[in-house]
């Protein structure tokens, strides 16, 4: 399994939920893709408004042919959602370890 892992400080920490969450609009978005597994958003407690996300998917070619498929309309939400966050940062894409 391939984990995407980023990290942000959120403008308006309920807005953010909605579109970033587990059922948020890029969810939305990634469930058209096979191979997605799902999206868990962590909130920081000590540090309120940062955020973990935590995108799922089978394999990394799942999720390149994801993002090739669809790679218009993924650069136009990436442009769309800088709106929802100060910071945003790309902390790796790991491999679970079984």
């Amino acid at each position: 399994m391939l984990v995407l892992v980023f990290s942000y400080e959120a403008r308006d920490p309920a807005e953010f939920e909605r579109v970033y969450g587990p059922d948020g609009e890029w969810a939305e978005f990634f469930r058209g893709g096979a191979g997605y597994v799902g999206t868990e958003l962590l909130r920081d407690r000590e540090q309120p408004g940062r955020y973990l996300v935590l995108d799922r998917w089978e394999s990394a070619e799942a999720y390149n042919a994801f993002v090739e498929a669809n790679r218009a309309e993924y650069m136009t939400r990436v442009d769309d959602a800088r709106v929802y966050y100060d910071q945003e940062l790309r902390l790796g894409t790991f491999d679970n370890v079984w």
